[in-house]
């Protein structure tokens, strides 16, 4: 038998969408008094990018570069930077922080009110499509990562992808190309390769299964779905170009490590985190029990929704087994019920052997850290089959009586943890854990216990009281999931982002990896207890963690962005590996006059440190890239006498140093001045020689000297070196990266298609 997937056009109450809102709001509330999130990404990474970033813009620059991170690093390549993202446009004259507060509460309703459209295409009922709505937007997975702005920014177009593509695969409908096109550009811009990357995948299952599945076969259709995905990407093309590069050149460009990428697998045990939320405490109170990151194993989509999708499984499978008639929406059953095994078991990575194995045999397993965010199918899944299963609700014999058993169970067990603590010794019922997994019960017997309440109270189908039901169950559930949500995503003054005047020494700073990592996790973000950087705020903004300097235009050498390049990572790697002489030369070679402490305190160094640019008469050439790392940590090196290049000749002993050992009687004239994408060097020398910058050699960078184009060569590993005569010369840096204007062009073109694909009708179809 053959399924009728003709696009359903019923018409459903949008009341679950106003839940939805209402619940955000209250969840959320304090954004609305002008607070702002803070805790962890928004403050180290996504806010201080954008704030820069828009700052250039205002200064009528392009944010291409950020010379405050690292020895400078690129801004708009960083993927996660989202700068085309058009819901972040508004920051640009808004208020940037509690503007991306704003925005990615807004695109958990984007999340809920796609999974409405798609469950509606599917054939899902209307309570189903509510069910289904709510318990994707509010779902954990989403909420605990609240902060990780362009995972949410990216997931929330997930159900509108899948949305399209059934448009266009049932229906055939050029205009739903337009907007599988639109959505997929959406996602790629959001910020989020590995949700991405996830997204599209699922969509492309999908499609494939949609094609097996029906007769007859249509495969112009899956091709359509191709088309429109690739013009996506070619809208997204100026992006993925310039991130594409910094790929290619960074740490990553031959995949992550095998512990790297095993980090944050779901245990197995954690699967009781589908059950009750806080089953192992929750770090919004400070009671979390166990290792890990809460907001990494969140999958809660809330108690009703687990149980309706479990009814759907079953449905079918008895259904199956009886061959008799179902509705068409559960011929889609088996598809979501393999998403959500594939899911969770991929989301298990170390703690089963399919991960590994894939991640040693097949391409892009080795690409990303976090398996446990596969679970993005899972909760997508689930949350369909959620709709799915409202269609199986009803009140035959057995079904009140199992109902009865498990609304008496669940009550006890709620009167039972009541009790516990009375009936414990006084150690036992005072400990953390046995606290902790009493509150879960009690949460989990009490939402159990109107579930089966509602379903025992449950009228006819099509009646006024069923519709009064119908949002008796919808708001049980936003309750269920909005006291989830609670204390998850801490917010601050909007203070916290202000920027503050740096000191009148701008040199470049250093934080120690152990010192950075200890003060980072243990003092102002564990992940156990949020409340200890919401209390101790304003430390945690004084503190200058890499990329909180951004903030204040304060030069740190470290950089906390995911995607490093490959030389300047390997560099920091020599400088953490390094100790006594040889770590302070290489440190001293990258331009730092000091570092950071765990007291937070910068001290910095007496003795000659801190250049922008030095002009060298000593040159160590070497044959290979791979000599050059040894050289760096010779006890003999003097980095501010020397530069150690890549090239033919010889490498001659040092002069005789000078009598002082100020920098400032080596240096021979050199001033500096500087844009986020130009350096300007004027240099007056006696003699010719190189001018060393210690600044990331990245593609892109173009030196001139005296308005002649000049060779930039890698010195010191990981840095820029140009050649200058004897005299008076101005050397300029620029950054011009060749994929600027193809990138354009390519996004600008493929935007005039969208317009007409937009515009064009189905054969047959009215204007």
């Amino acid at each position: 038998m053959t399924e009728d997937y003709r696009l359903k056009t019923n018409r459903s109450s949008r009341v679950p969408l106003v839940l939805l809102v209402l619940t955000l709001a209250v969840v959320f509330y304090r954004l609305l008094l002008g607070e702002v999130f803070f805790w962890g990404l928004p403050a180290l990474q996504f806010v201080p990018w954008r704030q820069f970033a828009f700052d250039v813009l205002h200064a009528g620059g392009l944010p291409l570069w950020n010379p405050y991170n690292g020895a400078g690093a690129p801004l708009f390549a960083n993927y996660q930077s989202a700068l085309l993202y058009p819901l972040n446009w508004p920051g640009f004259v808004l208020p940037l922080a509690w503007q991306m507060s704003i925005t990615a509460v807004l695109h958990l309703f984007l999340a809920g009110w796609g999974m409405w459209r798609f469950a509606g295409r599917l054939g899902v009922p209307e309570l189903g499509r509510g069910l289904s709505a709510l318990s994707f937007g509010l779902t954990g997975y989403l909420v605990a990562r609240l902060g990780t702005y362009p995972t949410i920014s990216a997931a929330a177009w997930l159900p509108w992808l899948l949305w399209a593509a059934l448009g266009v695969l049932a229906d055939n409908r050029r205009r739903d190309m337009g907007w599988l096109a639109l959505f997929a550009a959406l996602q790629l811009l959001a910020g989020h390769a590995q949700t991405t990357w996830y997204s599209l995948l699922l969509v492309s299952a999908f499609v494939l299964w949609w094609t097996l599945t029906h007769r007859p076969f249509a495969w112009h259709r899956p091709a359509l779905v191709a088309g429109a995905l690739l013009l996506g990407a070619g809208i997204a093309g100026l992006q993925l170009l310039a991130t594409g590069e910094l790929l290619l050149q960074s740490q990553r460009s031959g995949g992550v490590d095998y512990d790297f990428a095993m980090n944050f697998s779901y245990a197995p045990t954690r699967i009781l985190n589908l059950l009750s939320p806080n089953v192992f405490g929750t770090p919004a109170d400070g009671s979390y029990i166990t290792k890990g990151a809460f907001f990494e194993d969140a999958v809660y989509i809330g108690l009703i929704p687990l149980l309706s999708a479990l009814a759907a499984v079953i449905a079918w499978l008895w259904w199956k087994l009886r061959r008799v008639e179902r509705p068409a929406a559960f011929a889609t059953v088996p598809f979501w019920l393999l998403v959500v095994v594939i899911g969770f078991v991929l989301a298990l990575g170390k703690h089963s052997p399919i991960f590994p194995f894939l991640y040693n045999h097949v391409p892009t397993f080795d690409l990303f850290q976090a398996p446990v965010r596969w679970h993005l199918w899972t909760v997508f899944g689930l949350s369909v089959l959620a709709g799915i299963g409202v269609s199986v609700w009803g009140r035959g014999k057995w079904l009140l009586f199992g109902t009865r058993l498990l609304t008496a169970a669940c009550l006890g067990a709620v009167v039972l943890a009541l009790l516990a603590p009375r009936a414990l010794p006084p150690d036992v019922a005072n400990n953390g854990g046995v606290r902790v997994i009493i509150q879960a019960v009690i949460f989990t017997g009490i939402i159990g216990a109107l579930a089966g309440n509602l379903t025992l109270v449950q009228p006819e189908a099509g009646t006024r009281r069923y519709r009064w039901w119908s949002l008796a169950v919808l708001v049980v559930v936003v309750v269920d999931l909005g006291l989830a949500a609670r204390g998850l995503n801490p917010t601050v003054p909007a203070a916290f982002f202000d920027r503050r005047e740096a000191g009148a020494d701008m040199s470049r700073a250093y934080w120690p990896k152990a010192e950075q990592e200890e003060v980072m996790y243990e003092h102002f973000l564990p992940f156990d207890d949020y409340r200890i950087a919401s209390r101790d705020w304003q430390a945690f903004r004084d503190s200058e963690l890499p990329n909180l300097n951004l903030l204040d235009r304060q030069p740190v050498l470290n950089n906390f962005d995911p995607l490093l390049v490959g030389h300047f990572a390997e560099y920091i790697n020599r400088v953490e590996r390094s100790n006594g002489t040889a770590r302070h030369n290489l440190l001293l070679a990258a331009g730092v006059d000091g570092q950071y402490y765990l007291d937070g305190i910068f001290r910095e160094w007496e003795e000659p440190a801190g250049f922008e640019a030095l002009f060298m008469q000593s040159v160590c050439w070497h044959s290979d890239e791979k000599l050059i790392p040894y050289a760096l940590l010779d006890p003999d090196w003097i980095p501010w006498r020397q530069v150690h290049l890549i090239g033919p000749g010889d490498c001659p002993p040092l002069p005789l140093p000078p009598a002082s050992h100020d920098i400032g009687s080596i240096v021979q004239s050199v001033e500096m001045t500087q844009s986020p994408n130009q350096v300007t060097i004027q240099v007056q020398t006696t003699t010719g020689g190189l001018v060393y910058i210690p600044r990331t050699d990245y593609p892109g960078w173009q030196a001139f000297v005296d308005g002649k184009p000049a060779r930039i060569l890698r010195a010191n590993l990981a840095f820029m070196a140009v050649e200058v005569p004897a005299g008076a010369n101005a050397v300029r840096l620029e950054y011009r990266p060749w994929w600027l204007l193809p990138g354009t062009f390519i996004s600008l073109l493929s935007l005039l298609l969208l317009l007409i694909v937009f515009r064009s009708r189905n054969p047959g179809q009215e204007g």
